[in-house]
């Protein structure tokens, strides 16, 4: 992939991109409406329809907003939580990898972003007070401790951006070559697992238009999370343009568009499943860091062991450079060793 990329294909990339970015940025209420609909078709309780997270975010934004103390900041704080979670779902790789010998997001960048979107998303809370506030500031201490806890994933990447890191991973299995990256996809995966459903009391002080923000950018930044743990775990549904002309290339592109649907698909199920395992705000804080820990290093354990090795010297390889050599080879060595 490292052939000069023609025009054609970078004017054909860029709205391309624009779509996907905004294929994800559309997708996360439906998202979280999905989840939240399977969540309660398993658990017998009445619950809201698959748009219902869209109507919900809809109906916030013609609401007027309320005049409290402190909702400036909130506005702010919520305005760009969505701004940087929009900006996440632009930098993730869901279906299509940017073009070829220009430069791309890393991983580091992408989970910073998403990072900070995380912690501006608890700023309505600490603003709150009371027992909001040190639930806030406690969403704050878990969003800035899922760094250092990634940084296996992130030596997985190394050095490269992270589509030229799915593009070389994109022919591995799971099963072989591939289990580093499908452990630190699980990995990611647990951050947006454990972490949500978003609960309406955390939300409590926000109506109107900055609740409709932070119910969006939280979405987004959940469906983020999901797309980089899916595309860790299994890229091989991501299209790349390649010498077999265009119109394989677009089939390729709709194939993959069609298997990030079933992927998404998926993972609100076991979302759903998860919504089901009822915990303590704490608990379960402590539950995602520790599973998200000993899955990274079982990650970086894994990762060592198929690390390509040095040849070894031993014995027998110098016996055998000897017997090569012959006589003049043995009396060098025999000069080395003097």
């Amino acid at each position: 992939m490292t052939h000069s990329i023609p025009w054609g294909w970078v004017l054909l990339f860029l709205p391309l991109m624009v779509v996907q970015a905004l294929a994800m940025v559309l997708a996360a209420p439906w998202l979280s409406g999905l989840v939240g609909r399977v969540a309660g078709r398993l658990s017998g309780v009445s619950s809201f329809p698959v748009m219902g997270r869209w109507q919900d975010i809809w109906h916030q934004f013609r609401r007027p907003r309320l005049g409290q103390n402190g909702m400036q900041l909130a506005g702010i704080a919520c305005a760009g939580a969505l701004v940087l979670a929009v900006l996440g779902c632009g930098l993730t790789p869901a279906f299509t990898l940017v073009i070829p010998d220009l430069p791309a997001p890393g991983l580091l960048l992408i989970c910073c972003v998403l990072v900070m979107a995380l912690v501006l998303l608890n700023v309505p809370c600490v603003l709150d007070g009371g027992l909001g506030a040190v639930r806030g500031a406690r969403g704050m201490l878990g969003a800035f401790l899922l760094l250092p806890a990634l940084v296996p994933v992130f030596l997985l990447c190394g050095a490269r951006d992270f589509s030229d890191f799915l593009a070389r991973v994109h022919g591995l299995s799971p099963v072989t070559d591939g289990a580093p990256f499908v452990l630190a996809g699980v990995a990611l995966f647990l951050v947006p697992a454990l972490a949500w459903p978003v609960q309406d009391e955390k939300v409590a002080l926000l109506a109107g238009p900055e609740r409709a923000m932070w119910l969006w950018a939280a979405d987004c930044v959940q469906i983020a999370w999901v797309v980089l743990a899916l595309d860790t775990a299994w890229p091989g549904s991501l299209a790349l343009p390649d010498d077999g002309g265009m119109e394989q290339w677009l089939s390729q592109y709709l194939l993959g568009f069609g298997l990030w649907g079933v992927k998404l698909m998926f993972a609100g199920v076991l979302l759903a499943l998860v919504r089901l395992v009822v915990l303590p705000p704490l608990r379960r804080a402590r539950v995602r860091l520790v599973s998200i820990f000993l899955l990274g290093v079982l990650a970086l354990q894994v990762t060592w062991s198929v690390h390509p090795r040095l040849p070894e010297r031993d014995d027998t390889n110098v016996a055998a450079t000897v017997q090569e050599g012959g006589p003049q080879a043995s009396t060098t060595g025999m000069e080395e060793v003097q």
